[in-house]
């Protein structure tokens, strides 16, 4: 007996071809210009990003963006610093918002 076995248990959800992160940063970046600039030209930039996205991360696996911007030195709340950002990683905290959390 032999069944087909899918590669991936749950796929991604996906919205026009973008992963919900991806439309989220293009939707961030339309509208912060559109406050600034008007609707056409940030209209036009969304489009544009929206198929530099699609070539970007074509053959990639699901959440490549955030990793390459992580990557990139870009810092999440909740995440540790990049390593763009901090010059290494120690054990004992030294800016203020690691020392608000150690356990001291």
């Amino acid at each position: 007996m032999n069944r087909k076995c899918p590669r991936t248990l749950d796929k991604p959800l996906l919205l026009f071809g973008l992963e919900v992160e991806d439309v989220a940063i293009l939707t961030l970046v339309g509208g912060g210009g559109s406050i600034l600039f008007g609707p056409i030209i940030p209209g036009i930039c969304a489009i544009v990003g929206w198929v530099v996205l699609m070539q970007f991360k074509k053959d990639k696996p699901s959440g490549y963006l955030l990793h390459w911007l992580y990557a990139q030195g870009i810092d999440f709340p909740g995440l540790i610093p990049p390593i763009k950002k901090v010059e290494r990683y120690g054990i004992y905290g030294t800016t203020p918002y690691v020392k608000k959390f150690a356990l001291r």
